[in-house]
């Protein structure tokens, strides 16, 4: 009965870690360029259960153990991945929206001169013609910010920025060998650690364009759904579970 109650719980814990996960998709449908997060679970390691056993041999009590087979205590949360599968594009006739129609990060430069990176390329300007995100950190190409000025600019798929007095300067576009090493940081961004990326050669920029959060919201409220059911589910269990074991303590183990 302990035992059950521990399977329970186990199952509580991880429908709680999936329900976040959920809610953080959801509440990020309107994040431009979001990637919802898909959790794994998996079982607890099973561990083998043996009892120990008493054979007479020549007048000799000898203690051996004898396998009865294995267990484990319920599921865990076991990982969460990033899904970095590309959002739908939605035409904005803004020459300050960027889209990437695929693979690949736009790098920014936060105020400390780290380089962060995102799929959002809603983009603004400052007083001095810098193109800069919602945060203020400013957009790199070619390792340095850009100047636009206070003038009209287009881009091309490959990612080359024309300005309207023809200089032209190629956007840091990133993509990454292992994606699953970038980390995200808040505010739409991620962290690459020790992970390299590598400069994209032919990223299909898109201008006049955002890439919509890639949720799945119709899925991400029936997974609610189904979690907040089970949920209720494995509090019942839990409920029944600590019955059972009322009624052992109380009433069979009672010395009458």
């Amino acid at each position: 009965m302990i035992r059950g109650i521990y399977t329970a719980a186990s199952g509580l814990g991880t429908l709680q870690a999936r329900m976040d996960i959920t809610s953080n998709n959801l509440s990020n449908i309107a994040s431009t360029g979001f990637k919802q997060d898909k959790p794994t679970v998996g079982a607890f390691p099973d561990f083998l259960l043996k009892q120990k056993m008493k054979t007479d041999v020549g007048g000799v009590n000898l203690g051996w153990w004898q396998t009865l087979g294995s267990t484990n205590q319920g599921v865990a949360l076991t990982g969460v991945f990033t899904d970095f599968s590309t959002g739908v594009l939605k035409n904005t006739d803004n020459e300050l929206d960027l889209a990437l129609d695929g693979e690949g990060f736009f790098a920014f430069e936060d105020e400390d001169g780290n380089i962060l990176y995102s799929r959002d390329g809603q983009l603004g300007k400052d007083g001095e013609g810098y193109l800069l995100n919602s945060k203020g950190h400013k957009i790199l190409a070619e390792g340095s910010p850009v100047l636009v000025g206070k003038g009209s600019f287009s881009v091309n798929p490959q990612g080359i920025l024309t300005t309207e007095d023809g200089t032209e300067t190629k956007l840091d576009i990133y993509d990454f060998q292992n994606r699953n090493a970038l980390v995200k940081q808040g505010n739409n961004y991620y962290n690459a650690g020790e992970e390299e990326g590598i400069l994209m050669d032919n990223p299909n920029v898109r201008q006049n364009a955002l890439e919509l959060a890639n949720v799945d919201v119709a899925a991400e409220t029936v997974n609610m759904i189904e979690i907040t059911r089970a949920y209720e589910a494995a509090q019942k269990m839990v409920q029944a579970q600590d019955q059972l074991l009322d009624k052992v303590i109380n009433q069979v183990g009672v010395v009458r």
